[in-house]
């Protein structure tokens, strides 16, 4: 309904979505074959987290924004 109203004109329909990154895995999110041990190469210093929040207007425009904090 929201996507109709947005074609009518009657709203501006955006998407917002936030994700984020950092230099170690976690181990708990990963995956392996059968039959063989997990085993994750990670880097000596763990680093900051990269967060990333972007919101899209379908076919007007893109907007995103970086933080080393939360948003």
């Amino acid at each position: 309904m929201l996507e109709w109203a947005a074609a009518a004109g009657e709203i501006c329909l955006k998407y917002l979505d936030e994700s984020g990154f950092n230099l170690w895995a976690n181990v708990t999110y990963s995956w392996s074959r059968r039959g063989e041990q997990k085993r994750i190469e990670q880097t000596k210093k763990k680093g900051k987290r990269l967060n990333i929040c972007g919101l899209l207007e379908v076919g007007k425009g893109f907007e995103y924004g970086l933080a080393l904090k939360s948003f």
